[in-house]
């Protein structure tokens, strides 16, 4: 994972600790994990896709709506103050070009983007999987390498992002943080140009709004995988009307493949694929024999040691 000098500067500044966070998936080889049924991780292996859902209809129901909101609180307030007043020192009309562009932009953020969740995978988890995912998102595991989330490239136009767990007083401490970064770097973000700077704070407050949560979520661990077809289409993705849930919806399916010259760098399913971990049900060893089958089919090597049965004492809800 290499970035321009550029691309380091802009994070150090507007992501404190993104990069940082980016980096320690490569230098700890850490590996993300999909929970969901057992019927979607079938269609996704069986048909090599993931699916991208708009954000109105995740299943937590504040996505993207939290962070706009937490936005106006915290920028409203006195630290936002401080803010505008270290952007406005270095150009002035800075803020109103800003505020122009998110009043213009806010509603498309909201209701056209879509996403799909993944989560850091802890190695103590290999043979048992989350609790609290379980509960929350389905009976089965979908452990993955991280060789597509750590490729730098914008060839694809979808993009992941570790998701911000924050209260109002800590976004506040946030952006103390990014308001000191910008006095210290005052000279520098001056002889990039206006222009520059605008679009750092709008890229700065669209990073805020569309992967910040409530700290209440810490535990998942999130990753965010986002698509936005309003800004630029993907040649990894098709667009497909379905119901899901007895919602009629508009969703993309992202191919699962190996064509790095579409921006797809080892998704392939035999080469993403880590284990399958089968949660609470009814019926495990079932479970355990059709996955195997499965995996065979697309290609998989030695299959039976990828599916794992969830060594945890949880009774599937009837």
């Amino acid at each position: 994972m290499d970035f321009d000098e550029e691309t380091i500067k802009f994070n150090q500044i507007f992501h404190p600790g993104a990069m940082e966070e980016s980096m320690a998936v490569v230098a700890e080889q850490k590996r993300f994990v999909y929970y969901t049924s057992a019927d979607t991780a079938m269609k996704v292996i069986r048909n090599g896709e993931l699916w991208f859902r708009n954000a109105t209809v995740m299943n937590d129901f504040s996505e993207i709506s939290y962070g706009l909101e937490l936005i106006r609180s915290v920028f409203s307030g006195s630290e936002g103050e401080r803010f505008r007043e270290a952007v406005e020192d270095i150009f002035p009309g800075t803020i109103q070009r800003a505020d122009e562009l998110l009043a213009g932009w806010e509603k498309d953020w909201q209701f056209e983007t879509y996403i799909a969740c993944v989560s850091v995978h802890n190695p103590d988890e290999d043979q048992r999987g989350r609790l609290s995912m379980w509960r929350a998102y389905g009976d089965t595991a979908i452990v993955v390498n991280n060789t597509p989330m750590t490729a730098v490239t914008d060839l694809l136009a979808v993009f992941s992002i570790p998701v911000l767990y924050l209260s109002e007083v800590e976004l506040i401490d946030h952006l103390a943080e990014i308001t000191d970064a910008i006095l210290i770097n005052r000279k520098y973000l001056q002889g990039l140009g206006q222009d520059t700077l605008v679009s750092y704070i709008h890229n700065m407050l669209f990073r805020l709004a569309i992967a910040t949560k409530h700290p209440g979520f810490e535990e998942e661990q999130e990753w965010r995988l986002f698509y936005r077809p309003t800004e630029r289409q993907s040649p990894g993705m098709t667009e497909e009307t379905v119901v899901l849930g007895g919602v009629p919806q508009k969703i993309y399916k992202l191919r699962l493949a190996d064509e790095p010259e579409k921006g797809l760098h080892g998704a392939d399913i035999p080469s993403l694929l880590d284990r399958i971990i089968i949660g609470p049900t009814e019926f495990p060893y079932v479970s355990y024999r059709a996955f195997v089958d499965v995996l065979s089919g697309v290609g998989v090597e030695d299959a039976a040691t990828k599916v794992v049965l969830s060594d945890i004492p949880l009774r599937a809800s009837a």
